[in-house]
């Protein structure tokens, strides 16, 4: 009965270890595969991913790990900081492992690292939080680190076009009343040239104060042109053309210690830009250049076609994928540091002395580039020269022809009867006066409601010649949109120092489509080009 019974404790026994040994089988292969998923998360996870123990040693790293220090697991195992990174990561990683080991809490921090993967210098996200264990003690800690450099620099982007947007408003918001007050001097100016024609100190007098202003205006013009407010006479050119016809005048702006030298890559992709603006753009960029080689050096223009792919705009969150013409401008000067380079393009920010520049010229380059659809980069270091790289779209059509145009204003005259719009009555008494010396007929009105009336009793106007911003109910292109309405055949001319407005209406070339017949004239203006104007809409 003993053994009997001593047989059935055995085979109990040995059904247990077979139960047990199941079991064992089943957790071992249930760890096997969550071993097999954890792999796989930590492997394909796009984040930089460790574990260590509560000595900070490494325990373990997954591949992103692996890839961007250029290290293997196996190899790091029971390493620290200081003997896998530079001295100044290591020491602020240790310093984030030792809190969350002490605390027993998470901790957030964004750190700057050079990867090995690129050798470039990248801001990381790192999360870190404590790792229990069974009584509830840190045992050491875990942590998961997101490169966040596209985002940096996409934040940094767009809030620098924030700010570049609001200077820009700015600008314009004050360029209406700064250009009447222009364009009231140079008028008075030019009406007072005849009578001192015979007082030579008079005339000199006269002369240098409109060239002040038209300085002043040149000024204002460049503000508005960075803010994008301005508008553009775009056309199809090659900038290897316009750079050859560019090199005596290039040469002529920079001292004879200067070597310059041009690489214009052949078969250029054409670009739709402003010519006026290319020109000033390259002379901005080639007076920078100068005044970074004040004991002289060597600056070289150069164009080349090149494609914007999707590796590229991971590092110029701002720029576009496609095709474009790049213009670069570079020089082996003094270079700039990144604080610098940051600041570059902000207007009035200039490291020159407070009479040698405005702090425009990047700022006018930055708007003009902007507007053309395309985006500028900087390449600078300290003793190391500087890189200004312009890149243009590429335009499929054919380059446009360049009519010639004459140095010599010229006045054209007429007869007609013209209503003139604008509530600054010493605008209105010079271009009155103009008008009628160049024999139109004048009418005035202070604001559109007064303008309206005149239309509605008067059938002998062939013109309304009006300012944007007026006081009253209409401002200037809503007073034009209602005259067209109520009489289609009437001829109108805009005059405007740019507002947030004159996109709505006018493209490129100064009238938005076929269907509206009013035009732009820009403030300041001269009698030249108010004669010029006039007859180009009344003869249109």
């Amino acid at each position: 009965m003993v053994e009997k019974s001593r047989i059935e404790e055995i085979l109990l026994e040995n059904r247990q270890l077979r139960q047990d040994l199941n079991t064992l089988r089943k957790t071992n292969r249930e760890l096997l595969v969550y071993k097999q998923q954890l792999d796989a998360i930590l492997n394909n996870a796009p984040v930089e991913v460790y574990l260590k123990d509560r000595e900070g040693r490494y325990l373990r790293i997954n591949k992103q790990f692996e890839t961007i220090f250029d290290v293997k697991n196996e190899e790091v195992i029971g390493l620290l900081p200081t003997d896998i990174h530079d001295p100044e990561l290591a020491k602020s990683t240790i310093e984030q492992d030792q809190f969350v080991l002490k605390s027993g809490m998470a901790n957030q921090r964004e750190e700057a690292a050079v990867l090995a993967n690129d050798g470039r210098m990248h801001t990381l996200l790192t999360i870190k939080f404590p790792v229990f264990n069974d009584k509830g003690e840190v045992d050491g800690l875990g942590a998961i680190a997101t490169d966040i450099t596209d985002r940096k620099l996409l934040e940094q982007s767009l809030l620098r076009s924030q700010k570049m947007e609001a200077v820009g408003q700015l600008t314009g918001g004050i360029a209406h009343d700064f250009n009447n007050i222009l364009g009231i001097i140079m008028g008075n100016l030019e009406m007072l040239k005849p009578l001192v024609e015979s007082n030579e100190e008079a005339r000199f007098c006269v002369e240098w104060a409109y060239k002040s202003a038209t300085r002043a205006a040149d000024l204002t013009r460049k503000l508005l042109s960075f803010s994008g407010t301005s508008e553009a006479l775009s056309m199809n050119l090659s900038l290897n053309d316009f750079i050859r016809g560019m090199e005596p005048l290039i040469a002529k702006s920079l001292t004879v210690s200067i070597n310059i030298s041009t690489q214009l890559e052949d078969d250029l992709w054409i670009v739709n830009i402003d010519p006026g603006e290319l020109q000033d753009t390259i002379l901005n960029l080639s007076f920078n250049a100068r005044d970074a080689m004040s004991a002289g050096g060597a600056m070289t223009i150069k164009t080349s076609n090149e494609r914007v792919d999707e590796d590229y705009i991971r590092t110029n969150p701002l720029a576009t994928m496609g095709e474009f013409v790049m213009l670069t401008v570079s020089d082996n000067g003094h270079g700039m540091d990144s604080d610098v380079i940051a600041k570059a393009t902000e207007p009035f920010f200039t490291t020159k002395g407070p009479d040698k520049g405005t702090g425009l010229g990047l700022s006018m380059v930055y708007g003009f580039v902007e507007r053309a659809g395309g985006h500028m980069r900087i390449q600078s270091a300290p003793g190391k020269g500087t890189d200004i790289m312009l890149y243009l779209p590429r335009v499929m059509d054919e380059l446009d022809n360049v009519a010639p145009s004459s140095s010599q204003p010229h006045l054209q005259r007429g007869h007609e009867t013209i209503l003139v719009v604008d509530d600054e009555k010493a605008l209105v008494d010079i271009v009155v006066s103009n008008l009628q010396e160049l024999g139109y007929k004048t009418i005035v009105a202070n604001n559109s409601k007064q303008a309206l009336s005149i239309l509605n009793t008067n059938n002998a106007i062939d013109l309304l010649f009006t300012d944007v911003i007026m006081p009253g109910e209409m401002d200037g292109y809503e007073l034009a949109l209602s005259a067209q309405k109520l009489y289609p055949s009437l001829k109108i001319l805009i005059c405007s120092g740019f507002t947030n407005r004159d996109n709505e209406f006018f493209d490129n070339h100064g009238v938005v489509n076929s269907t509206l017949l009013f035009k732009l004239l820009k403030k300041p203006f001269s009698k030249s080009s108010l004669s010029t104007a006039v007859r180009q809409v009344l003869e249109d």
